[in-house]
């Protein structure tokens, strides 16, 4: 069971705000839950390690990059 994270893990985790990781879900931008429950979503720890080893552009892209 030590693999499956559930919100408030994945912020420990990646040092982030729930805030922040649920924005990032939002935008597509966090791997999508392997499961939906009445407490909230679960992940895989690999996912959430996968997603923090990959590097991400910072900053606002232009508009003409959103496309």
């Amino acid at each position: 069971m030590d693999d499956i994270m559930g919100l408030s893990e994945v912020c420990e985790m990646t040092g982030k705000s729930k805030n922040y990781m649920k924005e990032y879900l939002r935008r597509g931008q966090f791997p999508q839950p392997v499961k939906e429950l009445a407490c909230g979503p679960l992940w895989l720890r690999e996912q959430v390690q996968t997603w923090m080893d990959t590097p991400r552009l910072r900053g606002r892209r232009k508009k003409d990059e959103r496309e």
